[in-house]
């Protein structure tokens, strides 16, 4: 068997295409490639053009031949000759079944009768697909083949939490909160405002818009920042050396971070509303705001660090003061640097209100990383008690995120914010008084992951449903 293969997004233009829509499609495909290759030779296309061509000159030798898309149904190409999968995650208990734009692939039923299968990330979406109305298409959910990529950071008997100092080096975008020093008292509470950003309405009166005001809370803190450096400095934990740019300005090369006591960890998107970080950000400032030791790492993954600093800067001002650190970083991390990141936390937090998939969580957890997340769609196939902390949430309506018109034809789930924050306070006391509790979470997660996601159980999975398609029904390609 041959499967070619096509994505988007391709290590080509991956870190320009951090946070975009379906940039997450590159690290899917990335992740199932070994699994297919345990049973087909697999041939990775530029683009969808040189599927047909490709697809003529292997089956001419006999090979079976089938193409992949790593793309949701609505954006798979339905023209080509060769049988034709759509893989895709999707967060939502329902599949579109209207059309809009005047485009009749956005209703799923008209793509999934042109396409020879469908894999998706989780047993929900696939479900969902299996749902729709006169639906024809074999469906089946695979997830991607994540544990052989992490699962030797676990040490011999499970990780022991918060054990030594650690020490992570990064080069990108940082700011540090341990650095900016906005638990100083008045440093934006009581800094004066600039009367320079004023809108004037349509009666003729002075209204200050919330851009400006945003705005001024960052020159003014910014000034103090200027004024107080040698406070910040003293302030630091002994030994650490402030990164030369802490406000995220400039990046900074190699810059070492020493980090001590429970480190909480969460990679995503600021762009995508399902993710709740800035919940994540208040819940962990309050439950921690009296303790220095506790640390959370907000890595993002967004190619445009102005989308989201000067808010994230005004939301930890005024979150100020505070004694928890929060460390954001903006920038790309090759392999070795984010297996770096895994073995300095201790715990991995999801708030999100839906998942496709969750490829960082389950990265962490097949790591031995237990998590701090709720249980709902992707995570409802992977997530229990003995490898995280529970998250309560409860449904709400909610629209499918392609949809303008905005409709609430959909659900998803509301956070429970104090249970996000007694749920920090738990894991900190789990780590800090059971640590052998911990260790336990800590070897389930990662074995629990193992039987999920191993490359040998994801692509038995893989081969037990393309082999079927490729039957002379398809040998004249998808109809």
């Amino acid at each position: 068997m041959i499967i070619l293969v096509n994505s988007k997004i391709n290590s080509s233009n991956i870190q320009s295409s951090l946070g975009k829509p379906e940039y997450s499609y590159y690290f899917l495909l990335a992740q199932l490639i070994p699994a297919m290759e345990q049973f087909a030779r697999v041939i990775e296309l530029e683009s969808p053009e040189e599927v047909d061509a490709t697809y003529r000159k292997l089956s001419a030798t006999g090979e079976s031949v089938v193409f992949i898309s790593a793309s949701p149904p609505h954006l798979t190409p339905l023209d080509l000759q060769c049988p034709t999968v759509s893989l895709f995650a999707w967060e939502f208990p329902d599949a579109p079944d209207q059309p809009w734009d005047n485009n009749p692939c956005n209703d799923w039923r008209h793509p999934l009768k042109h396409l020879a299968g469908a894999i998706a990330s989780s047993w929900e979406s696939a479900q969902a697909v299996r749902n729709l109305d006169g639906h024809s298409c074999p469906v089946t959910s695979v997830p991607a083949a994540v544990w052989p990529h992490f699962g030797d950071l676990l040490p011999e008997g499970g990780w022991r939490p918060a054990a030594t100092q650690r020490h992570f080096e990064f080069s990108g975008f940082v700011l540090d909160s341990h650095v900016l020093g906005l638990s100083a008292n008045g440093l934006v509470q009581h800094a004066p405002r600039s009367p320079r950003y004023t809108r004037v309405n349509s009666a003729g009166k002075d209204k200050r818009g919330a851009i400006g005001q945003t705005l001024d809370i960052f020159r003014s803190w910014r000034a103090a920042i200027r004024n107080r450096k040698s406070k910040a400095d003293a302030a630091l934990p002994a030994g650490e050396v402030p990164p030369p740019n802490p406000a995220g300005t400039q990046p900074v090369a190699n810059c070492r971070f020493e980090l001590s006591g429970v480190v909480f960890c969460t990679v995503l998107s600021p762009k995508d509303g399902r993710k709740n970080w800035d919940d994540i950000v208040t819940a962990f400032c309050w439950a921690f705001r009296d303790n220095p030791d506790a640390t959370l790492i907000l890595k993002i993954t967004h190619h445009d660090l102005e989308l989201y600093r000067i808010f994230l800067l005004t939301l930890l001002s005024r979150l100020a003061p505070f004694r928890c650190r929060v460390l954001t970083l903006h920038g790309f991390l090759d392999d070795q640097q984010y297996r770096e990141l895994i073995s300095v936390s201790d715990f991995y937090v999801n708030a999100s209100t839906c998942e496709g998939l969750c490829l960082p969580l389950m990265e962490f957890l097949s790591a031995g990383k237990p998590a701090l997340a709720p249980r709902h769609t992707a995570m409802l196939d992977y997530l229990d008690e003995n490898i995280a902390h529970v998250v309560d949430t409860a449904e709400e309506l909610a629209d499918w995120p392609h949809d303008p018109t905005g409709e609430l034809r959909s659900r998803r789930h509301r956070l429970n914010w104090e249970s996000l924050m007694l749920g920090f306070q738990t894991c900190e006391r789990m780590a800090r008084q059971e640590p052998d509790r911990y260790q336990r979470m800590s070897m389930n997660a990662s074995q629990h992951m193992r039987r999920f996601c191993d490359t040998p159980v994801v692509a038995r999975q893989l081969e037990d449903f393309l082999t079927p398609l490729l039957t002379p029904r398809h040998a004249g390609g998808a109809q």
